[in-house]
């Protein structure tokens, strides 16, 4: 797998993660879940720019967690956001 590609599934999954929240409000606005339940998506909501960067580098260390565990640790390249 090329860099890109490695970060085009990191990128992948740092929507897919953005998506779940989203549905969670949505959850929160039916009542569904208690307005309490959610803290962290408010702060979501308030600074996207910036919990999209911080999420993105969290999804990226999970993933090279996981690469380290499947024994590709050392065939990954960089996958910061810098």
């Amino acid at each position: 797998m090329t860099h890109d590609e490695h970060r085009l599934m990191v990128f992948m999954f740092t929507k897919q993660v953005t998506i779940f929240r989203a549905l969670l409000e949505a959850l929160k606005a039916r009542g569904v879940l208690e307005p309490d339940d959610l803290m962290a998506y408010e702060s979501l909501v308030g600074s996207q720019k910036e919990l999209t960067s911080d999420l993105f580098e969290s999804v990226a260390e999970q993933y090279t967690e996981f690469a380290k565990l499947l024994g590709l640790g050392n065939q990954l390249p960089p996958l910061g956001t810098k």
